[in-house]
């Protein structure tokens, strides 16, 4: 796990237990119960330098939470008040003072009232029933429709779970039938300066980006021409039909 600078929630550390965390929370476990989960997994799998950064960071969110609980505030006025957590910049006195700024004002906002708590929604989980293989007509705000072959579908440690697509250079209002669609050639953008690449999409649909009305799965193991290896174009269904428009 890597530290991007000298504030608290500036490492690898913070980020996934933030996620974990509110995660938690937003699957309305109680805070007692969110953080000794929490707790219990990282503690098990840190060294002890990771330690430390654990604690100062889970102390951070738990009070930008409203949440903070008075064992963890102690234990980390405790790696405060102790110094354990400057060992690591021994070596470059600039930056333990910056370390040491950063932790004095961590001191300071833990014994300071907490925001009150509120409610942490519950996060959306993007899922698909789509599979390597698929062709799906996608319908145009023209009326029109395109063909979208599914390369594979590409899985997050958040549990997401985004189908990858590659464009067919085919628009209509009649669906070919699969013989046909494994002939289509592969739309390309071209850039401005004349290169051209097959475009290879990934559709993180939100909660109230769902295009299951404009798509149908109209043909199965169909062939596929491009691979999952990225680079990918990211886009959102509601961004789709406008990154169409500008690559025709």
């Amino acid at each position: 796990m890597g530290a991007w600078g000298v504030a608290i929630l500036s490492d690898d550390i913070a980020e996934d237990v933030n996620f974990r965390y509110k995660d938690l929370l937003g699957d309305n476990y109680s805070n007692e119960e969110a953080s000794r989960i929490v707790i219990e997994e990282y503690l098990n799998e840190l060294d002890d330098e990771e330690i430390t950064a654990f604690w100062l960071s889970f102390a951070l969110i738990q009070w930008k939470l409203g949440r903070l609980q008075e064992e963890v505030k102690n234990k980390v006025l405790q790696i405060i008040d102790s110094g354990s957590d400057l060992e690591r910049s021994e070596e470059d006195p600039k930056l333990k003072k910056k370390r040491e700024s950063v932790l004095l004002k961590l001191k300071e906002q833990l014994n300071s009232p907490q925001p009150q708590a509120k409610k942490v929604p519950k996060r959306f989980v993007s899922e698909t029933t789509l599979k390597a293989g698929d062709a799906i007509s996608y319908e145009l705000l023209s009326g029109d429709y395109i063909i979208l072959k599914v390369i594979g579908i590409i899985e997050q440690w958040t549990g997401d779970r985004y189908p990858l697509f590659e464009i067919c250079d085919w628009m209509g209002k009649e669906i070919p039938s699969k013989e046909q669609i494994n002939k289509l050639d592969l739309k390309k953008e071209t850039f401005e300066n004349g290169n051209q690449k097959l475009n290879k999409l990934v559709f993180p649909g939100g909660k109230r980006d769902n295009p299951t009305k404009r798509i149908r799965v109209i043909a199965e193991n169909v062939g596929i021409k491009l691979s999952m290896e990225p680079p990918y174009t990211l886009l959102t269904w509601k961004e789709f039909d406008e990154y169409l428009a500008k690559y025709k």
